[in-house]
């Protein structure tokens, strides 16, 4: 069966036209819907990304393709009907950097174009295990290995913008909660960031890319824990912790690991949530700051609180308390800035009454 880039570039040269031609159509076509497409260049991009097999249109862009060519989407293989998307059921941890391009960019346009299993899935257990696992023994950070020579070319002013961008997504997070501009990140990972991703940068700036789409992701993983699509959220977070261990952002990585611990406990998978805050921990243990050891005790603290382990639950929140004291604002990553002695106060107060209220054998 033919790939659906080979199909797309067939329909376009029987038809006799130049990407630059096709370019036009779709410009005539959206514009007829009440839409307007970006720049001439960025549509080329997505053009020469679809025929060379890099991504797959979206369902914005798929119907204006159909039209364009005057045949059915499924005969341009652009149906939803088809199994491939199966394969984003499995909560598995990518195998290299391109495999987590890959996956993370379908998982994108799975999700933008509401395919229901994916937000009826459940969490998998053992997936919290082995990404936990396979991050700390991981070798030295790996790159790449398939060269792009016909993708954009992405540089630092690129990835400040996707950082930008995503900052103010996490803005509306903050005010309006995860429902309220989820479907817009994801909207936006999937038509802008993609290309980026399947295009051409040096070493330097693919870490940089991997850590500022890893922080990303990781948002989208927070937006669909929110709206209890938690099967979602898994998937989410395994593929933002392999982008920022290829970006050799351990940080960043370890932070990961305390949101699936977050996600774990509140399933009420306790052990696994513990184990995943400590591993956290130890992951990050050469470049750990006072605020996010603090952060991972915590979490490990709260998940030790439903086990009715008061003693352990006293000893990982006075390792968090006494760890915010020698905090150095100076040396925190932006996006741990939240996590203060009050916000470890209402996670202390908290998690001490449920602990003593389990081992009491009371109820929660």
């Amino acid at each position: 069966m033919q790939s659906i880039g080979v199909r797309l570039r067939e329909a376009r040269i029987a038809r006799g036209w130049s990407q630059p031609r096709l370019v036009r159509e779709l410009r005539q076509i959206a514009a007829r819907r009440g839409h307007q497409l970006p720049a001439d260049a960025s549509v080329k991009r997505r053009i020469a990304s679809w025929e060379n097999g890099h991504s797959v249109p979206d369902e914005f862009y798929g119907p204006l393709l159909a039209e364009a060519f005057g045949t059915g989407a499924a005969e341009l293989g652009l149906s939803r009907s088809g199994g491939e998307d199966l394969t984003l059921l499995e909560a598995g941890y990518p195998a290299s950097p391109d495999a987590a391009i890959e996956t993370v960019g379908r998982l994108w346009r799975a999700d933008l174009n509401g395919y229901e299993p994916l937000f009826e899935v459940e969490p998998s257990e053992p997936a919290w295990n082995e990404a936990s696992l396979r991050w700390l023994v991981a070798p030295e950070p790996s790159f790449p290995a398939v060269r792009r020579d016909d993708g954009p070319h992405v540089g630092l002013g690129d990835v400040a913008t996707i950082k930008t961008t995503a900052d103010v997504f996490a803005q509306l997070d903050d005010r309006f909660g995860g429902d309220h501009a989820r479907l817009a990140v994801i909207q936006y990972l999937s038509r802008d960031v993609t290309p980026l991703l399947n295009g051409q940068y040096t070493e330097a700036v693919g870490r940089a890319l991997f850590s500022t789409v890893a922080e990303a992701t990781l948002l989208a993983g927070w937006m669909s824990y929110d709206t209890c699509h938690h099967g979602l959220a898994q998937r989410y977070f395994l593929q933002a912790l392999r982008l920022a261990q290829d970006a050799n952002d351990r940080r960043l990585a370890g932070s990961v690991l305390s949101a699936m611990s977050h996600q774990a406990t509140f399933l009420g998978r306790y052990t696994e949530g513990a184990t995943l805050a400590r591993a956290a921990l130890m992951g990050i243990s050469q470049v750990a700051t006072p605020t996010l050891r603090a952060q991972f005790r915590a979490m490990e603290a709260r998940a030790l609180a439903r086990t009715g382990d008061t003693r352990a639950c006293e000893l990982a929140l006075a390792a968090a308390t006494q760890a915010l004291e020698s905090r150095n604002s100076d040396d925190e990553p932006e996006w741990i800035s939240y996590f203060d002695e009050a916000e470890l106060g209402r996670v202390s107060e908290v998690d001490l009454d449920v602990s003593r209220s389990t081992s009491w054998g009371g109820t929660i």
